[in-house]
């Protein structure tokens, strides 16, 4: 029975915060929006 408890505990352990990460990123989903990278670039054959 111990070894149960302490089975379960572990699980406890890793599902809540994986669980809670979902939670959190799913009600975060879209608060940023992404934005694109634009950035220009010196391309020296066209320099001349």
């Amino acid at each position: 029975m111990t070894v149960t408890m302490g089975r379960r505990a572990i699980w406890l352990a890793v599902a809540i915060p994986i669980i809670a990460l979902l939670v959190w990123a799913w009600i975060d989903a879209g608060y940023v929006p992404v934005h694109e990278i634009v950035e220009p670039v010196a391309v020296p054959e066209l320099a001349q």
